[in-house]
């Protein structure tokens, strides 16, 4: 979301914002950590998308970090095979008991993003990671296939539409511009200003303020230097992606996978060229105009 809509917002005229879950769903799973009723529970929230950060934390209008780190000296309670939507909520625990505040991506997602839990086999045992990738390739095709077909049947009628709603913003930013009824959300926007410890002109996920003039986005100022300092590990690669892709330049793109923290932490220079010319050779109908 970061890249697609830092490109929208350097070399097209579309006015767009990026939403995401993870803000709304990382404030439920934190007042079911603390046992607290989520209606009693308000927080500020900034960072980048999928590593945003609670910079506050609150329940009844008091600080709840304490509480939580409180729960969160037993592992049980962040092991346990419930304890989040995915499972284990292992490295979440871990980043949170180093960097002090808490972040917005599952466990399974936000260890993709850092250099220190994919290094090695027994690191997923260790942090309960390898149930994401249990399913094999035929589970997954399966899967797949009955979710299209099931699209299939609703487009063409044959299907039930079931409508309800989620915890997802389009609806209520919808609602609120319409009705003038004001709402806060957490959204991306380019940023200018908005959080002055991250690079100006990335894409940033901060609070934003909607009503009927449309969706307003929020002055954080500075990022705890911890927390800003991980976001730009992943803006720099967004950066480099971004201009691969608008530029149709290789290059770009293996200097992009090359600055992952991720895949550096695993790849070799030599390893990473020889990655990325298997991946464009394999989507090679796609990057026919890249050079």
């Amino acid at each position: 979301m970061a890249m697609i809509c830092w490109a929208m917002n350097d070399y097209s005229h579309v006015r767009n914002i990026g939403l995401c879950h993870s803000v709304q769903g990382t404030a439920a799973e934190l007042a079911k950590y603390i046992g607290a009723p989520l209606d009693e529970i308000s927080y500020w929230v900034a960072g980048i998308n999928h590593m945003a950060w609670f910079l506050e934390f609150k329940w009844k209008g008091n600080d709840a970090y304490p509480l939580l780190r409180e729960k969160f000296k037993d592992p049980e309670v962040y092991s346990k095979p419930d304890a989040h939507w995915a499972g284990a909520d292992i490295v979440r625990a871990e980043i949170f008991k180093a960097l002090g505040y808490f972040n917005t991506e599952s466990s399974q997602h936000m260890s993709e993003y850092v250099p220190y839990f994919r290094k090695r086999p027994e690191l997923f045992e260790k942090y309960k990671l390898k149930v994401a990738f249990d399913d094999t390739s035929a589970q997954r095709e399966a899967r797949r296939a009955s979710q299209e077909e099931e699209i299939r049947q609703q487009l063409e009628g044959e299907g039930r539409i079931e409508i309800s709603r989620s915890n997802e913003y389009c609806s209520y930013i919808i609602e609120s511009i319409e009705r003038n009824k004001p709402l806060r959300v957490n959204a991306n926007f380019k940023n200018t200003g908005l959080i002055t410890n991250l690079p100006q002109g990335c894409c940033v996920e901060v609070p934003c303020l909607v009503d009927g003039r449309g969706v307003h986005p929020c002055y954080v100022g500075n990022l705890p230097p911890q927390c800003a300092a991980m976001n730009r590990t992943n803006v720099s690669v967004q950066e480099l992606g971004v201009k691969a892709a608008v530029e149709r330049d290789k290059t770009l793109a293996f200097q992009a996978i090359l600055v992952d923290p991720l895949t550096s932490a695993l790849l070799t220079i030599s390893e990473i060229e020889e990655m990325v010319d298997e991946m464009f050779k394999v989507e090679s109908n796609y990057l026919q105009d890249f050079k």
